[in-house]
């Protein structure tokens, strides 16, 4: 598979070297913004979901929902435990590696009924009104289009320096979207989706020309604020992890068996192969040779998709692509901090001084939270009526 290959048959002035590959992935951070800014009191989140499961009075006796109720105490005792769905990913692994065999049959009977209450879980706290009320002040605001063409405008001087990304922009490129979203639910794609009130895909009688992308929307290095180049636009949104609406097509789990240490239940683990029931090297792997920018939005950035962490550092060292991570920071923490815990989780090797610099080099970082205006991906919850934006 991989990127579709566009030549001039389908943009009139798309040169032979003019497309622009970027890979854009999103996590579960996005769709807690999203229930925030409309104002719903509940979220996305592993807790609220456990929360849920006890007011459903769930299954008790099964095996995931006991590993929660464990976790739940612990957490009690040290608030840092089990608090992202990847933590609860790495429960899935704890649960493999309690001593003695596991009891197979049983604990996919009891994951597949999990998958089912979760999935009713996401159908009762996100309405079709709320997905609608997202398309809609997304075409209001333009956000969409807003997010696709002025992205670099989120970053500082200083990281915005670090990219050569910048200059490979010019007047008839084509912007190549591969959107990756890791949630189950349709949040995001209500909100990046291209409709007809922000998107014409030809807009001029005598030009086919679809954009405006802004490279430098600070007027940063050798860059006036307002230069923008006439381009082309293409995007295109999975889930690689199933979507909320077809229950057994969502998938939980982790990495690869490697994480077990227990031996005897090691063989037992291939229900829970994320990469393995996603196929992800046939329908992944040849994306990251020919990216040219990842894009980490709303990810905890977890052991359970170290496939994916693994595969962009591998691009980022052996490619001319560049990551830009956007990172939530609660706790203060600094840009070179957000590089090294990424490297730390898309590794198992130690890397030398000098792959090092050069990941230091091409990782840019945009620090943000609740308060932080961004130019893109991220809907600001301002005015609001009855709960709802404006």
């Amino acid at each position: 598979m991989g990127y579709n290959k566009y030549t001039n048959q389908e943009f009139e002035k798309l040169q032979d070297d003019g497309q622009i590959n970027i890979m854009a992935l999103f996590g579960n951070g996005v769709d807690i913004q999203l229930m925030e800014y409309l104002g719903s009191p509940y979220r996305t989140s592993y807790q609220n979901f456990y929360n849920y499961l006890c007011y459903k009075n769930f299954d008790k006796d099964n095996i995931i929902f006991q590993k929660m109720i464990k976790d739940k105490k612990e957490n009690e005792i040290n608030s840092n435990i089990k608090q992202n769905w990847s933590d609860f990913e790495n429960s899935l692994i704890e649960i493999f590696n309690e001593k003695g065999c596991i009891n197979e049959a049983r604990l996919t009977d009891d994951f597949n009924q999990f998958q089912i209450e979760f999935s009713n879980f996401l159908n009762e706290i996100i309405t079709p009104v709320m997905l609608a009320k997202l398309g809609s002040d997304s075409t209001v605001k333009e956000f969409a289009i807003n997010s696709f063409t002025k992205f670099l405008g989120d970053l500082d001087e200083d990281n915005f320096r670090k990219l050569s990304f910048p200059s490979k922009t010019s007047h008839y490129k084509l912007f190549n979207w591969e959107i990756l979203n890791f949630n189950y639910t349709s949040m995001l794609d209500n909100i990046l989706a291209l409709d007809k009130g922000q998107f014409d895909p030809h807009p001029w009688t005598y030009a086919d020309r679809q954009i405006q992308f802004y490279v430098s929307p600070h007027g940063y290095a050798s860059w006036r604020d307002d230069t923008n180049f006439s381009t082309y636009l293409m995007t295109n949104i999975t889930h690689p992890h199933g979507y909320q609406n077809v229950p057994k097509s969502m998938l939980f789990g982790f990495d690869n068996e490697n994480q077990i240490t227990n031996s005897s239940n090691r063989d037992k683990a291939k229900n829970f192969l994320k990469p393995y029931w996603a196929q992800n090297d046939k329908r992944y792997k040849s994306y990251f040779n020919d990216t040219d920018l990842f894009i980490l939005y709303g990810l905890s950035i977890g052991n359970s998709d170290f496939w994916w962490w693994n595969n962009i550092l591998n691009s980022l060292l052996e490619t001319d692509s560049e990551l830009i991570i956007y990172n939530y920071n609660s706790n203060n923490e600094s840009d070179s901090d957000t590089i090294n815990r990424f490297i730390n989780v898309a590794t198992n090797e130690k890397l030398d001084d000098g792959k090092l610099d050069k990941l230091h080099k091409k990782i840019a970082i945009v620090q943000y939270n609740s308060k932080t205006k961004l130019n893109a991906f991220k809907l600001d919850r301002l005015d609001s009526i009855h709960g709802y934006p404006k």
